[in-house]
């Protein structure tokens, strides 16, 4: 039986799936365009109508339906399908019908509490007053008009059940509303609204769809004497959102995502700011590519979704100390996610990016632009902070950046920040190496936290360039390059899948099997859509060469090409190993290294 996917693949072309996001033109057997993930003026973006899938030669992405689903819209591989089968018409039938019905109601649901918001915003009790308090005042903010229709900014009546009766006219049940986290169950049994006098800020998902709320309370925004401003006073909540609910997932949505989306994959990077007001003004002000974390730290999933579409993450740190730690726990997490962390300074006064906003949009665009390195960020504040010629500040101001430096993931990177910071501190480099490796993260470890597995893939390094061209043109014309597998250099092959994908390949080689077709079909199952997608690759890529001669030499050319390549990059990690060898003074080990480096310096000349 067909799986979903499978189903999906065969009622919907890739080409015209495609087409529905960018446009394609016509390029021989396939279809070409700039590539929507990554900025480039020569179209690298191929896709495939007889394969139906698609790869991009330029950040090396590529896959069928579902992955270019979750690429272009930030989705996780269940909502991607989801939206997939929407498209071609399919029920996922593993899913229960009837919890399948009670999202679709929760979401309807939903959408109604957010037009209910909406109106309460814009409609004035008494008909003399041209304009509610509640939209004077966060257009008094520096709201726009059309900000305010985009973000579907609202507002919860002061009342105790309004917002429950609207629903219930609407023929949802009190057990309905208080799922969709809008209901309280008093004592009595009775239930009321979750959200009263608050400024409404809809949450939605990468899709679009209303999947909770935000509310700021009013009163205290314009009345400190209020009852309510007291009760913030005394440690009450300024925001409250909604609770966990079936559709609303607090771990893996993000504020603003659905409109930053498209801004993130074109800038390659994401503006985490702590507040809803800071996500929208920050919108307004042009900067499209800002998300909301609300005052929490980010979480692995969130990071997962980030990932697929940017390689930056800018931060605004929040002036209070409690921001600024759950900006810096964000960060952290970040690192371990292979991201490059920045920091956007705010100019002294300004305690948000809301701020900067109201103040003049250019300071934000500024701020954002002239964002530095975390590393440098930290290294200037504990500058500022201590007194690097005494010898206690020296030690302190070590202290506190050698922790960030420890969370880097390149080593080039970490060889430029130890040199900064002795510069900085006039300590020698070797002392604070040593340090470094003693050091311990925000997590009280000395060792770096555990990566998250990041779905986006890397852009290829011509290594790997050279693996997919290889193994692709051996499954693309598996006759013709039999009596070259043996010459593939085994160790210089870098990623285990495509490992695996050549001693499979060769041995069903060796049982005389010569065409394409069939070489797929004895694949095993769990390698056949990799091999597809790399004969798919080599095929664009020799395309131009038309004589099997001709074809044949490049197979020979890429061989070779390999095996330097692998000899280069050992060479590059021989290095590290001849310094280390050298700041340890072991002479015995030294010797070993040059050796090596020696033998190898020789075979790629």
């Amino acid at each position: 039986m067909a799986s979903p996917l499978e189903d999906i693949k065969a009622r919907l072309d890739i080409v015209e799936l495609i087409q529905s996001y960018i446009r394609l033109n016509k390029a021989g057997m396939n279809w070409k365009a700039p590539c929507p993930f990554h900025a480039e003026k020569t179209p690298s973006f191929v896709v495939s109508p007889a394969r139906q899938i698609w790869h991009c030669f330029g950040c090396g992405k590529g896959g069928s339906h579902i992955d270019f689903i979750m690429e272009i819209e930030g989705l996780e591989f269940r909502d991607a399908l989801e939206l997939l089968a929407r498209r071609a018409g399919i029920e996922l039938k593993r899913e229960d019908p009837k919890l399948r019905s009670e999202k679709s109601r929760a979401l309807q649901l939903l959408e109604d509490a957010a037009r209910f918001f909406e109106s309460a915003l814009h409609n004035a009790k008494d008909p003399q007053i041209r304009i509610s308090p509640q939209l004077a005042y966060i257009k008094k903010r520096g709201l726009a008009d059309e900000t305010i229709k985009d973000f579907r900014i609202g507002y919860a009546p002061d009342a105790w059940d309004l917002l429950c009766r609207a629903l219930r006219q609407k023929k949802y049940t009190d057990a309905e509303i208080e799922r969709a986290g809008l209901a309280i169950k008093s004592e009595q049994g009775s239930f009321y609204d979750r959200f009263r006098n608050r400024i409404m800020f809809p949450i939605r998902d990468a899709s679009g769809r209303v999947v909770g709320f935000g509310g700021r309370i009013f009163d205290e925004l314009v009345n400190p004497k209020a009852s309510s401003a007291k009760a913030i006073q005394e440690g009450g909540a300024k925001y409250i959102n909604t609770p966990q609910t079936l559709v609303y997932d607090k771990s893996r949505v993000l504020y603003g995502f659905d409109r930053a989306k498209d801004e993130i994959r074109k800038a390659n990077a994401v503006v985490l700011v702590e507040g809803y007001m800071d996500c929208v003004m920050s919108h307004q002000a042009g900067v499209k590519h800002a998300v909301a974390v609300s005052g929490t730290a980010l979480t692995p999933d969130q990071l997962r979704i980030l990932k697929r579409i940017a390689g930056t993450i800018v931060s605004s740190f929040d002036r209070d100390a409690a921001g600024e730690l759950a900006t810096k726990r964000s960060l952290d997490l970040a690192a371990s996610a292979g991201f490059e962390r920045k920091a956007a300074l705010l100019p002294e006064g300004l305690k948000d990016p809301a701020d900067a906003v109201v103040r003049d949009p250019a300071l934000w665009q500024r701020t954002v632009r002239e964002a530095v390195p975390i590393v440098q960020y930290f290294l200037d504040r504990a500058l500022a902070r201590h007194n690097p010629a005494a010898a206690e500040g020296r030690r302190t101001v070590a202290a506190e950046v050698l922790p960030e430096i420890k969370l880097l993931a390149s080593e080039v990177e970490k060889a430029h920040w130890i040199q900064e910071l002795s510069r900085a501190i006039g300590i020698g480099e070797e002392p604070l190496w040593r340090e470094l490796a003693v050091a311990k993260t925000a997590g009280g470890s000395a060792v770096p936290p555990r990566a998250i597995p990041a779905p986006g893939r890397q852009e290829p390094n011509r290594r790997a360039q050279l693996e997919s061209l290889l193994l692709g043109a051996v499954i693309l014309n598996p006759a013709a390059c039999r009596e070259h597998i043996a010459a593939v250099p085994r160790h210089a092959i870098a990623n285990d899948r495509n490992r695996q994908i050549l001693e499979t390949v060769a041995a069903l080689m060796e049982r005389d099997i010569g065409e394409h077709d069939a070489l797929l079909a004895a694949l095993p199952e769990e390698l056949r859509e990799s091999c597809r997608h790399l004969a798919f690759q080599a095929e664009v890529m020799l395309e131009r060469i038309e004589n099997a001669a001709e074809r044949s030499n490049e197979i020979l050319v890429c061989i070779a090409e390999l095996e330097r390549e692998w000899a280069r990059e050992r060479l590059r990690l021989l290095s590290q190993d001849i310094r280390q060898a050298e700041r340890d003074r072991d002479q015995e080990k030294l010797k070993i290294l040059l050796t090596e480096f020696q033998h190898l310096a020789e075979k790629i000349r």
